[in-house]
């Protein structure tokens, strides 16, 4: 996605998140938004009646309203506000957007940790504390594991990278002795 496009979810998503705060709806709104967005993600037809500029923009808005039956007032409204101005394409960056809102608004910090193996609680635990201790957030992490980080962990918190796997040190190593020996320092 462009800058273009990004600046313009990000737009939408706060003019949602403040009306979702305002109504103090903000996680019933996230949560829908978030349900929509993968409904979309799983099924390519329903994409592409809403994308295809031969379906008519009446067709589409009744196919809008139709999904959002029953759904929270701000979100069906938010969906059809982008499907008339033609931005509908960027709902997902509008949830992803919206979500960290949310998140920094509730003073939450969210983690990725990759590790080779499943954390155990106690560890899991600690590291959640340290972060949280540095941020002063609450901590909400999500694990993966890779065998290929060989050891170690890689932890994610927001843009913010720290690689402190085994695989990050070998790489390191390697490029070290590769610049050793082509300054000759290798003997």
């Amino acid at each position: 996605m462009g800058e273009v496009e990004t600046r313009i979810a990000r737009v939408y998503a706060r003019a949602l998140f403040e009306a979702a705060r305002d109504a103090g709806r903000i996680e019933p709104v996230g949560r829908e938004l978030g349900d929509f967005v993968a409904a979309l993600a799983a099924a390519p037809e329903l994409r592409h009646v809403l994308a295809d500029p031969m379906v008519s923009e009446e067709a589409k808005r009744r196919v809008l309203a139709e999904l959002t039956q029953g759904a929270e007032p701000l979100v069906a409204g938010a969906l059809q506000v982008l499907q008339r101005k033609g931005r509908l394409a960027v709902v997902a960056e509008v949830s992803d957007e919206f979500a960290a809102l949310a998140a920094a608004e509730e003073r939450i910090v969210k983690v990725d940790v990759t590790s080779a193996i499943e954390l155990p609680d106690e560890a899991e635990r600690r590291l959640a504390e340290k972060i949280a201790g540095a941020t002063g957030r609450r901590v909400e992490m999500t694990k993966h594991v890779d065998a290929g980080v060989l050891g170690g962990l890689v932890v994610r918190v927001g843009d913010v990278i720290v690689d402190g796997s085994l695989r990050a040190r070998i790489r390191q190593l390697r490029r070290r002795l590769v610049t050793a020996e082509v300054r000759g320092d290798a003997k």
